[in-house]
């Protein structure tokens, strides 16, 4: 622990005030006992695991207590410093300069460095890492790419000088500062990053830059333990003397703990159930992206385009939308593109698919398969055991029997599931995740050939030229200038028209917290902003 003079101590008790594991001051509506119980389900796969590399996943939610990003987005989208306190780039914005905060430091005392952070990006790089969406976050860097293929295990375009990070990037990008602004791209202690992707567990004395450090980690029970870091270096907080945290993998049972008082904050949606019975729970968080259903390019019979606007003709977006997220038990809106809703440059006019039962048909017709008795297997999978992604499934599968009388389709959890047969899913969800408020990053990584959608699992190497003629240009217009948006929705418009998706719909999401858990935020980042903030109230 820090040791505070006697002076301060003697000040903190006349001032009425506690420190909390032994570091700052706490507020004066502090409860004696700062002890915050967490538990969390999952959204998809289980993933309660602790690492720093790896974006996406359940872990995402919770990486902020353990590390601090470079830079993040708060809950009124504006841009704060982290490890990084200034950043600036030349004119045509192909170079950047990052400085590192002369305070930051990890766990174990020593000093974050520049090189650390060049170290870990390039453990980031490497796919074993797992980090899938590192692609959209440093893809342009000078290297990567050879770093992703395994040529090279550095990255040329980083260079690290003492406290100072200096990227040079291929093509300009006037917003390379936003991409970085991630709890994705937290900086892990160089050696440790290299080591091995176990090396966060307890037994293996990690070192985190964050307000708090896991002491315990039980695999087995699905538990662990944040206690304060000793060395924490920023000028506010930690003020939990400790967080326990469970994994609940089902939003039932996240439910009754909440009325049971088991917990005090969740960081997935528990059932909708409670919002009847414990309103004050649910605080809005507008976050951006949401689920949808892709098409595999690349495995037949969705590589005939014609096909997918069969599939996609034969579903009714009104529909398919109640199915997955049925009043009685989700808030949410029904976005008609894949455009999310809280960009500024959502256009509400902009309306893709309507339900057409004759023109599914002979979209099915004029395909090279020339009706359903001719299709080879649909295999489908939500990716997840979440209800409403199921639900929607099961809708479109009924409507493609219904509709176009097609028989032949396998559905499963997980890709995993068809074993051998998993590069051959036709229908699979995600999400695009942008970590910050640009339209045009959010459409890029949705349909550009180089994005994780359209060359990852789920699309398996779409690509249109034009599109990505569009968005390259997009890339090096200032988010100020409205040519930026206007090319953002010329690329939708022409990416729809190839028929790549089935849109759900958008559930309203809420920081899930009892009303005494005070300074919890939640901006464009899914994990919690500043978390040294957050405190029990009396």
């Amino acid at each position: 622990m820090k040791k505070f003079s006697i002076f301060m101590v003697a000040l903190a008790i006349v001032s009425g005030q506690a420190f909390a594991g032994g570091h700052k001051a706490l507020p004066s509506d502090a409860a004696d006992e700062q002890v915050l119980r967490i538990a969390t389900s999952s959204a998809g796969e289980n993933s309660f695991i602790f690492t720093g590399l790896s974006g996406g996943g359940d872990h995402q939610n919770w990486q902020s207590f353990l590390w601090v990003p470079p830079m993040y987005f708060d809950e009124n989208k504006e841009l704060q410093p982290g490890v990084f306190n200034k950043w600036e780039s030349n004119s045509d914005f192909t170079e950047w300069t990052f400085n590192i905060d002369s305070r930051a430091k990890f766990s174990d005392g020593t000093k974050l460095t520049a090189q650390d952070a060049k170290d870990t990006w390039e453990a980031m790089a490497n796919p074993d890492s797992r980090n899938g969406r590192i692609v959209g976050y440093i893809g342009n860097v000078q290297g990567f790419a050879d770093a992703r293929e395994k040529k090279t295990d550095k990255i040329s375009g980083i260079i690290a000088e003492g406290s100072t990070v200096r990227v040079k990037l291929n093509n300009p990008d006037p917003i390379f500062h936003w991409r970085i602004s991630t709890a994705h791209m937290n900086i892990v202690k160089g050696s440790q990053a290299k080591s091995g992707i176990n090396y966060w567990k307890p037994e293996n004395n990690p070192a985190f830059s964050g307000p708090y450090v896991l002491s315990q980690y039980n695999p087995d029970q699905n538990t662990a333990t944040f206690t304060p870091n000793d060395n924490w270096w920023m000028d506010e907080g930690p003020y939990l003397e400790k967080i326990t945290f469970q994994f609940v993998n089902d939003g039932d049972t996240l439910a009754a703990m909440f009325q049971n008082e088991q917990i005090d904050l969740s960081m997935q949606q528990p059932s909708p159930i409670l919002k009847k019975i414990m309103p004050d729970v649910f605080e809005p968080a507008p976050r951006i992206g949401f689920n949808s259903f892709w098409f595999n390019v690349g495995a037949a019979p969705t590589d005939d385009p014609m096909v997918r606007k069969a599939l996609v003709l034969a579903i009714d977006p009104k529909e398919i939308y109640k199915a997955a997220f049925p009043k009685s038990q989700f808030e949410s809106v029904m976005p008609r593109q894949f455009m999310d809703p809280n960009l500024q440059c959502y256009d509400d006019g902009i309306v893709y698919y309507d339900f057409d039962p004759e023109a599914a048909k002979a979209a099915l017709k004029a395909s090279s398969y020339g009706g359903p008795e001719n299709l080879p297997k649909l295999r489908v999978t939500p990716r997840a055991t979440w209800p409403p992604l199921k639900r929607g499934m099961e809708y479109a599968m009924e409507q493609w029997r219904t509709v176009l009388g097609i028989q032949n389709v396998e559905f499963k959890d997980k890709p995993q599931n068809f074993g051998g047969d998993s590069g051959k899913v036709n229908v699979s969800r995600d999400d695009v995740a942008a970590r910050f408020p640009d339209p045009a990053v959010y459409v890029f990584k949705g349909t550009h050939s180089t994005g994780p959608i359209a060359s990852g699992e789920m699309m398996r190497a779409y690509k249109n030229e034009k599109i990505d003629m569009l968005l390259d240009e997009a890339m090096m217009v200032e988010p100020s200038n409205p040519k930026r948006c206007a090319l953002a929705h010329e690329a939708q418009r022409l990416f729809l028209n190839d028929w790549p998706m089935i849109i759900l719909g958008k559930p309203l999401e809420s920081i899930n917290r009892r009303g005494y858990v005070k300074n919890v935020y939640s901006g464009p980042d899914i994990a919690r902003h500043a978390p040294w903030k957050i405190y029990i109230a009396k």
